[in-house]
């Protein structure tokens, strides 16, 4: 026996044989964070959101709800014991309203709901096909997915700009054929009005739109009832860009920034003005915390900011 051995043994018991690893004895364990049931209640209360209901308002008319947030405490320990990294790991899931959009009365839409700091533009296109790539660019550029509310007639007129739009990824409603008066129109032709359109972009994009903006902003309630029998809402808007009268693309963009809040649907058309004015107005929108959303998942309820993934243990 050597002098190590020796000392071993002497110190600690006969030496563990030569294919038994040992550890270093300055060997750490990771530190597995646990929480309290009093720690996921309180991050429940701290991050998680009920569920909004949808509403008819005497001013906006159909609001629609939004999708809650609830703490998986389940699923966030488990999370948390894997990672091991010192870390509460949070598991969400959405809840839905109590009272949804498509349990109400139907009622055209101008607004979101103001519970979450989202906003959704709009592009209403009957004209201006050479300033649609431009458009789409600065969508592009900045991450942003869009509602374009097409005539049927100008997708007759440019299917291959209107194809580019959905091949962006975008989502794609109805404004019509022929820029009409919806008011002004028989019931008949109004009913064309939405059939025909809608089988014009099946047959041309193969999208079945459910969302309808008025030509003009003009409608009555044979419009919406109309609309909403064939699967449909009708869309208006909270704040209108006025980009089709062409005032400097400064003027829209202050326009915008000065009346943005949350839930709003923000109007806008394919013009030279627009084309410059949409950078600075996604900027602006992103340095004041806002998410952009689709028209269809506002009136879907779906929620697009979710509570963080990742806290602290002492958040």
């Amino acid at each position: 026996m050597d002098w190590l051995m020796l000392g071993w043994a002497l110190l600690v018991g006969p030496m563990p044989s030569a294919d038994v690893a040992l550890a270093p004895w300055f060997a750490v364990e990771k530190p597995v964070v646990t929480a309290s049931s009093e720690v996921w209640a309180d991050l429940q209360a701290k991050y998680g959101r009920p569920a909004v209901n949808a509403r008819v308002d005497r001013v906006w008319h159909a609001i629609p709800g939004l999708q809650g947030w609830q703490l998986d405490v389940t699923a966030s320990h488990a999370a948390t014991t894997k990672a091991a990294d010192g870390k509460l790991h949070l598991v969400w899931h959405p809840t839905p309203p109590e009272i949804s959009l498509a349990s109400l009365p139907a009622e055209p839409i101008y607004r979101g709901p103001s519970q979450e700091k989202s906003v959704a533009l709009m592009v209403n296109v009957s004209w201006g096909e050479e300033y649609v790539p431009g458009v789409l660019a600065a969508l592009r550029r900045a991450g942003v997915r869009a509602t374009f509310f097409l005539d049927s007639a100008w997708v007759r007129r440019h299917p291959e700009v209107a194809r580019s739009i959905v091949a962006a990824g975008h989502e794609v409603g109805s404004h019509g054929s022929g820029h009409p008066d919806f008011r002004r129109i028989g019931t008949s032709a109004l009913t064309q009005q939405i059939i025909g359109t809608n089988e014009v972009l099946q047959h041309t994009l193969g999208v079945t739109p459910r969302l309808l903006a008025p030509p003009g902003g003009s409608y009555d309630q044979r419009t919406v009832a109309l609309a909403r029998g064939h699967g449909m809402y009708t869309i208006l808007w909270t704040v209108d860009t006025l980009d089709w009268r062409r005032p400097p693309a400064d003027a829209i963009v202050r326009r915008i920034d000065q009346q943005m809040e949350p839930g709003a649907l923000i109007l806008m058309h394919p013009t030279a003005p627009t084309v410059e004015a949409l950078p600075r107005l996604l900027q602006r929108l992103a340095e004041k915390g806002y998410t952009c959303k689709t028209v269809g998942q506002m009136v879907d309820e779906t929620a697009v900011v979710p509570p963080p993934a990742l806290v602290s243990r002492d958040s």
